[in-house]
């Protein structure tokens, strides 16, 4: 059985990070309107790598066992009624989830194309 190169399972690992922070987004665009809700943001990827025992389940190759990336509440500053939900930042976070996804992707299929050449296919 071949062995997933370690490139391609960190470019996994980067794509399942920039979707916890998708559905986390979502999650602060669907409270925008709710009194008192703190927005929330995941820590960045490089935090989430930094994390114990992260880097060490990448090594292995057991992707599935991967802990999910730490919440942070964000400094955003509270509305009247206590809401920190401010639409305008979570569509530029969205945007930057969306490159970081795109990144992941890409360098996964650029690993494939590498590998494929390798094997003669």
């Amino acid at each position: 059985m071949l062995d997933t190169p370690a490139i391609m399972r960190l470019s996994q690992a980067m794509a399942r990070h920039a979707a916890a922070r998708q559905v986390v987004i979502s999650q602060n665009v669907a409270n925008a309107d709710t009194p008192g809700y703190r927005a929330r943001d995941v820590a960045s990827f490089a935090e989430y790598l930094d994390q114990p025992g992260v880097m060490d389940t990448l090594r292995s190759g057991r992707i599935q066992a991967l802990a999910p990336p730490r919440l942070n509440a964000t400094d955003d500053p509270a509305s009247p009624n206590g809401n920190s939900v401010s639409l305008e930042r979570e569509m530029m976070r969205a945007a930057e989830t969306r490159q970081s996804h795109d990144l992941a992707l890409a360098v996964y299929g650029s690993a494939r194309g590498i590998l494929r050449t390798a094997l003669g296919r």
